[in-house]
């Protein structure tokens, strides 16, 4: 696999740095790979100051932290043996110019952002509209049923997690649809967890999916790294469902992720008994999440994909696809709201 020095330069730099830190971010998005020659140079002690205390100065106190782990670091690690290893699980870094509409997304988390991804499979399917769908690792019956039933209602790609529970519900529902789907793991991609879903992530990848990490093969899937995480599935979709979960949950930062970065955030309402996780109930309460209603089997359309092609309709396009262009909405969904809206 070949790589200019610039990417192999800004793989180093992931490495060095941790998922979400947005001191590292800022410095790279000043200096570039030329980062890593200002921290072997020794210039970096002199020029990154200058560059925090400019353009943001609250984070000056941590430099000395990032400095102490980046010099216990840059000596043991090796881009090839990463490239390497990665080879042997058949993945690939991936970088902005390899995938721009997921990246302009990725904008939206600011230093936040990630410098490139693993990817072990095909994302050429996020270019396009996706949804992210979340929930808990422990469902009960009527939240595995809604999984399957959300996925084949909104066809569209699905992102989520890979883990058990309703993540692996909503993967299972896009493979069997044939509609590609999406898990982004806490750790390397040949450190996909859990374990018990590798025929899973195996199916994701041979129907046109794809496992992703922002970290490099190798790197564990600690506890930290799966809220850091939470961030690009929610970042990935245009918009965000909870179908299932707890009060305190991993499915709740995902969701607190999507409102921040402007995302559409639903929440399946929650039956009421002993079995049955009340998370999305006190998500909807709260206003993090709007009503995203189940009734016989079958899901009611969000009145927000209404509004929007009845906003394209007034503003003069015609046809299917002047209003799914306008509206920002697919073709599919364009389509169906559109009979819907005859009906009514």
């Amino acid at each position: 696999m070949y790589l200019d020095s610039e990417k192999e330069a800004t793989i180093l730099w992931s490495l060095l740095s941790e998922p979400g830190d947005q001191l590292a971010h800022l410095i790279f998005a000043n200096r570039g790979p030329a980062a890593i020659s200002d921290f072997r140079s020794g210039r970096a002690k002199k020029l990154w100051p200058e560059i925090i205390e400019s353009e943001a100065s609250e984070f000056g106190h941590e430099l000395p932290a990032l400095f102490e782990r980046f010099a216990m670091r840059v000596e043991t690690l090796s881009v090839s043996q990463r490239l390497e290893r990665a080879i042997r699980w058949s993945a690939k870094p991936m970088f902005p110019d390899d995938a721009p509409v997921l990246w302009s997304k990725f904008h939206d988390l600011g230093h936040s952002a990630p410098y490139l991804l693993w990817v072990a499979g095909d994302i050429s399917a996020l270019e396009q509209e996706s949804v992210a769908i979340v929930g808990t690792r422990r469902p009960s019956s009527f939240g595995i049923k809604n999984s399957g039933l959300l996925v084949s209602q909104l066809r569209l790609p699905v992102v989520s997690g890979g883990a058990s529970g309703i993540d692996a519900a909503a993967h299972r529902a896009a493979i069997d649809l044939k509609i590609p789907t999406f898990a982004f793991m806490a750790g390397g991609i040949d450190r996909a967890y859990p374990l018990e879903n590798w025929p899973l992530f195996h199916e994701m990848v041979r129907s046109g999916g794809a496992l992703i990490s922002e970290t490099s093969p190798g790197t564990a899937p600690s506890r930290f790294r799966f809220l850091l995480r939470n961030r690009l599935i929610a970042a990935s979709g245009d918009s965000l469902f909870v179908v299932e979960a707890g009060y305190r949950s991993g499915s709740r930062n995902s969701a607190n992720h999507a409102r921040n970065l402007g995302r559409d955030v639903y929440a399946v309402p929650a039956r009421f008994g002993k079995t049955i996780p009340q998370g999305t109930n006190s998500m909807i309460k709260e206003g993090l999440a709007q009503v995203w209603q189940m009734q016989d089997g079958l899901t009611i359309e969000p009145d927000w994909i209404q509004k929007r092609i009845q906003d394209a309709i007034r503003d003069g396009a015609v046809g299917d696809q002047q209003i799914a262009m306008e509206s920002g909405i697919s073709l599919q969904l364009v389509a169906k709201n559109l009979s819907l809206l005859r009906l009514s």
